[in-house]
């Protein structure tokens, strides 16, 4: 991989892959729902949707249009953290592509006409959202566990905020946020090194940094139950506890322990919530890394009247992987996670997401042998203390959404220590 650095501080990461048949292109910008306004909440999200919908020199469906002409696909989405916009391509139009994405980037209208329209696409969005019972109560976790930090905000926004944002105001936002020294361009696969290296440079080498890399709070995790009751055929719970921030050591052990939990089909939960016991379709564990915070949960969905047989077994699991793990299921957790992550890495795709993210987020691209030599170096011990760390530091928050129950069914499990 070779990374060129701009003196406004773009860098441009190129990683020929040889016996690639296309390329990924990608830019990568640290603007995120985290880094918002409270009065402008959902407008990264907004922007992304708009930076379709025109430049100075194309139209929305011309943009589309020309993607088509060149062979391939494109598409964006937000997070909390940052913002990415992607395409993938044949080897001779990655170029192209790149252009495409920077005239978006660096000359969108946004057309009050079109703010409106989509407007209208968002606010359908949200409502999609609020009839998705894992993603409610995923949003009502952390807005539980962090009720004063930005990471506690949907990435979405709300009705209020985004019925008030303007045409201004989203122009003004790529002014202050899409500034070189915070964006990630990715061009991976095949493609003509010289002629992708001008293009990017030629697109952003003239536009001035900005105010740096925005600063991140360290919230504090907030325990509690945070219910949301909705006429859903199902119930969906998510239990929490601290987890780690991004870029701690421990993330590796934390990849085994993940799975030894509710990351596999071989998992405690699974087999045991889902194969022995069938008291619902959906169990797993995820942990949630950010600056300066992270989250590790369980989230389940069943009928209303299995809800407290789930919320005993996950507990009891709990209790167990507490108390540490069997050699054989930490060398199965072993050689899943290695596999998990090399399978990943196999498209031109994966591997620019894996760059740009890397890149972005810590400022280094760890090589596939390094990631691996670090997990087979993570020991019993390491996954047993994280395990400890994590389950046994007394402070939970448990959310749900749908047909839930009264608050003082759930107070139980998260009052007592693991």
């Amino acid at each position: 991989m070779e990374k060129i650095v701009g003196p406004n501080g773009l860098r441009i990461l190129l990683y020929p892959i040889e016996g690639a048949h296309s390329a990924s292109v990608g830019v990568w910008v640290y603007a995120g729902s985290r880094y918002e306004n409270t009065d402008k909440q959902g407008i990264s999200h907004f922007v992304e949707h708009m930076l379709f919908k025109g430049t100075e020199t194309r139209t929305a469906r011309q943009i589309s249009e020309e993607m088509d002409n060149l062979g391939g696909g494109m598409n964006a989405y937000t997070t909390k953290e940052y913002t990415r916009f992607y395409a993938q391509t044949l080897p001779e139009n990655a170029v192209g592509a790149l252009e495409l994405i920077g005239d978006m980037l660096l000359h969108s209208r946004m057309d009050a006409h079109e703010t409106e329209l989509e407007r209208r696409v968002i606010l359908d969005e949200m409502a999609m959202y609020e009839d998705e019972g894992e993603d409610l109560a995923h949003e009502l976790l952390c807005a539980g566990v962090w009720p004063d930090s930005p990471l506690g905000r949907p990435i979405i926004g709300t009705k209020e905020t985004v019925a008030a944002i303007r045409p201004d105001d989203l122009l003004a936002y790529v002014r202050e946020n899409y500034t070189p020294e915070r964006l990630v361009v990715v061009v991976a696969g095949c493609f003509d090194r010289a002629a992708v290296l001008d293009a990017a440079q030629r697109l952003w080498d003239r536009c001035p940094r900005g105010t740096g890399i925005p600063a991140a709070d360290t919230p504090a995790f907030t325990p509690g139950v945070f219910l949301r009751r909705k006429k859903f055929e199902q119930l969906s719970l998510e239990w929490a506890v601290p987890g780690l921030a991004l870029g701690d050591e421990g993330r590796y052990a934390l990849m085994l322990f993940n799975f030894l939990l509710g990351g596999g089909a071989s998992s405690r939960l699974f087999q045991r919530v889902r194969e022995q016991l069938g008291l619902g379709y959906s169990i797993y564990s995820t942990h949630y890394a950010s600056r300066g915070a992270g989250l590790m949960t369980v989230g389940a969905s069943m009928t209303p009247a299995n809800q407290q047989p789930v919320l005993d077994e996950v507990r009891r699991c709990l209790e167990e992987l507490a108390d540490g793990a069997g050699e054989e299921e930490f060398r199965r957790a072993k050689v899943q996670v290695k596999a998990s992550f090399i399978l990943g890495l196999e498209t031109v795709a994966a591997q620019a997401s894996y760059i740009g993210r890397s890149e972005l987020m810590e400022n280094r691209v760890p090589s596939v042998d390094e990631e691996i030599a670090r997990i087979d170096a993570v020991t019993p011990d390491e996954v047993n203390a994280l395990a400890e760390r994590l389950l046994t530091g007394g402070v939970q928050a448990l959310s749900g959404a749908g047909p839930v129950a009264a608050k003082k069914v759930y107070i139980p499990y998260i009052s007592a220590r693991i």
